[in-house]
């Protein structure tokens, strides 16, 4: 006797659809990065460029060696990015902007591995370049996780970027070139 199957078919409430779509949509296959274009982007990278290197010259006046003077200078620029971060979460908090609040909070997220391997390995360029590199992947990433749930952005992302983006040409010009 042939045994009878049952196919119970369901589908989706419209709820669970749109939240499938969404997922979809989120996607790291789905991240496009944008360029910042413009002479503005460029003139900023050009006085962060001449900032870090006028921190660097200081540094190594001072008696330090070349690959710490060039991850002091990764630590201090990133420190810098961590507390303009901070300091904007707990003004957007104490004021009750709550989404302006959580988009900060994932910027801290995407950052917070970058301080401690540059504490923890100075003077080893290579290791510093690879930390700023892999915290403005991470910080581009979520960045636009966060434009495709809310297009509610934060010009900090861009600014972190655009100084994690020199930063990390910045620590790419002392490393010798590969025959």
């Amino acid at each position: 006797m042939p045994a009878d199957i049952i196919t119970l078919h369901t589908d989706l409430t419209a709820k669970a659809e749109a939240a499938r779509r969404r997922a979809m949509l989120l996607h790291p296959s789905n991240f496009n990065r944008t360029q910042s274009g413009g002479s503005e982007a460029a003139a900023r990278a050009e006085q962060l460029a001449t900032r870090f290197e006028c921190l660097y010259e200081q540094l190594t006046s001072q008696g330090l060696p070349e690959g710490e003077a060039r991850t002091e200078v990764a630590r201090i620029a990133a420190r810098e990015v961590w507390d303009g971060f901070a300091a904007q979460l707990r003004h957007h908090r104490a004021a009750g902007n709550q989404m302006d609040a959580s988009v900060l909070a994932v910027a801290l997220s995407s950052i917070q591995g970058l301080a401690l391997p540059l504490v923890r390995h100075a003077g080893d360029v290579n290791y510093a370049s690879r930390a700023v590199g892999t915290a403005r992947r991470r910080l581009q990433y979520n960045g636009g996780l966060l434009h495709r749930l809310h297009p509610h952005s934060n010009p900090a992302f861009n600014d972190a970027d655009a100084t994690l983006e020199a930063l990390e040409a910045f620590l790419a010009r002392s490393q010798p070139k590969a025959a």
